[in-house]
């Protein structure tokens, strides 16, 4: 009987190993997907793109296909320049490619594995998104209209005095109502005057640089972070403990101010989340809760609201200076609809189609998140082609918005497209700008929201006209936005003038009682 028993477990054993070693096998064997041909040691490091990145690396394709191979000293990276491989990767096998790749600068040297957005996919990572979604989900979504309806007052007042300052204006604005729904703070002063409006400006910055694909050699040779920062060709050293300190301020002073407007009976996300969670344990919380509710409150004051909205607000003005006869037409169907003697508000959304296609094609011609890195934990084969565990594996979001076989035409920006007029297009370029599987971005009702109520508020009041470059050029497309984590469109100007005295007079009033 025992021999018996040891033989079953010894053939199980070898039927196990041999299956492992068949699988391992097989996903070594398979070939790497194709790409361009790499140099000794430094691999792809003169190939890789380092300007207009997503439009370089859709390029590609061209010759190597829609799925491509690189690596840049030791790094791997898979990029995905189309929808299908996109959703089948990060999608369907979401269980497999919900990590962030690791970054020596961005997650160690400058500490941001601790925020939402570089957080590795644990149990930690799925607390962080519970909370989130209780807060930003579309029911509770509703709670924020008022709030979003008395900033969009402020901020077409502010146009009012001075166009000029737009994007000054954009910034103060999304920084306004992010501060306010995840601290309860009132945001002080005009545009550049408010420290925390100014700390998550900072913010976006470095950690656009810090999370530059191939930028930083420390990524590669993780040893050379413990280079002294007073070494010759150190400065890296000395960029990232700067980085880092605007990070934990970032991070903490804001934090530390919600404390105290719930002291003054003022409700925020990091209020009511600790409520919340004291509530759920029974007890207050202890430092670990309240280190990690910081990092959690920061995600929503961060790129996950001010940056973002900076970013497609400023897509949207580009676009309309641009296409005049799209402007004037979503200008109509608002007077129509809505009429020229109030501002629309969420429940007229169902009732203004055209404004829906249009905002669709915001996001569709200038996506804000082109480059969306994720990366595996296993080993996994695509199309015969091996995934290397740890690869960074980039959904190239520009390349699917440009593809003719689900936009047809994606060179001529068309908001009819999703409309009868048009040609009937199902896709959803919603469905690609804000995530992909389980790192989806879980505030999309809230920035849609925000969106759809700049859009109507502007076009109703304003018309904008007279697109130039920072050296005056006149501007007939938009050209490159920038290659950060969130892209903006180039510095540009516009004219911007008031276009019904009704409503203008309107905002007036209304901004005195926001």
């Amino acid at each position: 009987m025992f021999c018996t028993q040891s033989s079953s477990v010894v053939l199980l054993l070898a039927l196990l190993i041999s299956w492992g070693v068949y699988h391992g096998f097989k996903h070594r064997s398979a070939p790497l997907p194709p790409g361009p041909r790499p140099l000794p040691f430094v691999g792809n490091a003169l190939q890789m793109p380092r300007h207009n990145i997503a439009q370089s690396l859709a390029s590609l394709s061209e010759e190597y296909g829609d799925v491509i191979y690189m690596h840049v000293f030791g790094i791997k990276f898979i990029i995905l320049n189309c929808a299908e491989a996109v959703l089948e990767l990060l999608d369907h096998r979401g269980a497999l490619y919900s990590e962030r790749p690791h970054s020596v600068m961005a997650m160690d040297m400058i500490e941001k594995k601790h925020a939402v957005l570089f957080h590795q996919y644990d149990e930690n990572l799925k607390k962080h998104r519970r909370l989130l979604r209780n807060a930003v989900d579309a029911k509770r979504s509703e709670d924020y209209w008022q709030m979003q309806y008395a900033e969009s007052h402020k901020l077409m007042a502010a146009f009012l005095t001075s166009p000029d300052d737009f994007i000054a204006h954009l910034r103060r604005s999304a920084g306004a109502f992010t501060l306010r729904l995840a601290y309860g703070y009132e945001v002080q002063g005009g545009p550049g005057e408010d420290a925390f409006v100014n700390l998550a400006e900072e913010l976006a910055r470095v950690t656009g640089v810090a999370s530059e694909p191939g930028r930083w050699l420390v990524d590669a040779f993780p040893w050379l972070r413990h280079v002294p920062a007073w070494f010759p060709g150190a400065g890296f050293r000395r960029w990232a403990d700067h980085a880092r300190r605007i990070i934990d301020d970032f991070a903490t002073q804001p934090y530390l101010s919600s404390k105290e407007a719930a002291l003054q009976g003022i409700s925020s996300f990091a209020s009511e989340t600790t409520e919340f969670v004291e509530a759920e344990t029974g007890r207050p919380l202890t430092r670990d809760e309240d280190e990690f509710l910081k990092w959690t409150s920061a995600s929503i004051y961060s790129v996950g609201g001010t940056d973002t909205a900076v970013a497609v607000n400023s897509a949207f003005l580009l676009l309309m200076a641009l296409y005049p006869a799209a402007q004037r037409k979503a200008q109509d169907e608002i007077e129509t609809i809505v009429g020229k003697d109030r501002l629309a508000v969420m429940e007229d959304r169902p009732r203004l189609p055209y404004i829906e296609a249009l905002m669709k094609e915001v996001h569709r011609f200038i996506p804000i998140t082109p480059l969306v890195p994720h990366s595996t934990r296993v080993d996994d084969e695509y199309r015969g082609y091996r995934i290397p565990k740890g690869s960074w594996v980039i959904a190239n979001t520009w390349a699917v918005m440009r593809d003719p076989r689900l936009f047809p035409e994606p060179e001529v920006f068309w908001p009819e497209r999703y409309l009868a007029e048009g040609n009937r297009c199902t896709e959803d370029p919603r469905d690609y700008a804000f995530g992909y599987g389980r790192r989806r971005c879980p505030g999309v009702h809230v920035a849609e929201s925000s969106f759809f109520i700049f859009v109507t508020h502007f076009l109703a009041v304003f018309t904008v006209s007279n697109p130039v470059d920072e050296r005056g050029q006149k501007l007939t497309s938009p050209g490159p936005s920038t290659d950060a984590h969130i892209s903006h469109p180039r510095p540009f100007r516009c004219t911007i003038k008031p276009r019904n005295q009704a409503l203008t007079e309107l905002i007036v009033q209304l901004k005195s009682f926001s």
